[in-house]
């Protein structure tokens, strides 16, 4: 059962709204009638329509069937219902059922001119936010394609041009780990610049070419050291857990 009927207050005046047994009666019947077509029994149920009968209708409400009769017999002759009985049912049609139904409508929810802005500037942060994780790529692929640049910062860090690319590999996926967008790729490779002198030895050495991996599937890429943090957290017994180099 799902829905619900109207009664409108005119009920109050109806003749039979005092007369307790009639009025329990009616609303019962109203109900329990099918509010679309159906069948029951084998038979077909037009809309509006209760399949039933007395000694149903009297458990149901705990009415004597000698009462039942009586306002089925009042309800009948006030044009409320029609019944058709046979040897195992009897079938009441509700006159004018339309007239107690009301239309399910969902409610058209207004958004508030608030609301709608709000909305618009979390797209609109959305759609920032992935173009500067692309400009990050971008100032990766920037520093890696710049050879003048990349010779300069290996000569002033010592290192060789793989690992000096181990490391940018390294800081960039330090920079995804923290969300952090660099804005131009000047501040990039400034940033990097700054970065390696407090984490080139780690970041050479194990560069950023370690993941977290659960059966087979990557879960998480950094550095060792950072990697080796949550060491506790997924390396617990049933995990499998293990951090491997990139390729392996």
């Amino acid at each position: 059962m799902k829905g619900y009927i109207k009664l409108h207050r005119r009920i109050l005046d109806w003749e039979w709204y005092k007369d307790s047994n009639t009025k329990i009666i009616f609303i019962h019947l109203l109900l329990n009638a099918c509010y679309d077509n159906c069948r029951f029994m084998g038979q077909s149920v037009s809309k509006g329509e209760y399949i039933t009968s007395l000694n149903r209708i009297s458990k149901d409400l705990n009415i004597p069937i000698r009462q039942v009769r009586t306002a089925i017999k009042r309800l009948k002759d006030t044009g409320e219902i029609d019944t058709q009985t046979t040897n195992k049912y009897t079938k009441v049609t509700i006159c004018n059922y339309e007239s107690y139904q009301v239309e399910e409508r969902k409610p058209v929810k207004k958004a508030t001119r608030k609301r709608q802005a709000v909305d618009k500037q979390a797209t609109d942060i959305s759609k920032n936010i992935i173009k500067k994780e692309d400009n990050n790529n971008k100032y990766l692929a920037d520093c890696l394609n710049t050879a003048s640049w990349m010779e300069v910062v290996c000569m002033q860090n010592s290192v060789g041009l793989e690992s000096l690319s181990k490391a940018l590999d390294s800081f960039h996926n330090h920079l995804i780990m923290t969300d952090e967008i660099k804005s131009s790729v000047k501040d990039y490779k400034s940033h990097f610049v700054n970065w390696l002198k407090y984490n080139k030895q780690d970041a050479i050495k194990n560069s950023g070419s370690y993941k977290w991996k659960w059966k087979g599937q990557s879960i998480k890429s950094g550095t060792k050291t950072e990697l080796e943090k949550d060491r506790t957290f997924y390396d617990q017994d049933g995990f499998d857990f293990k951090i491997i180099q990139n390729g392996h």
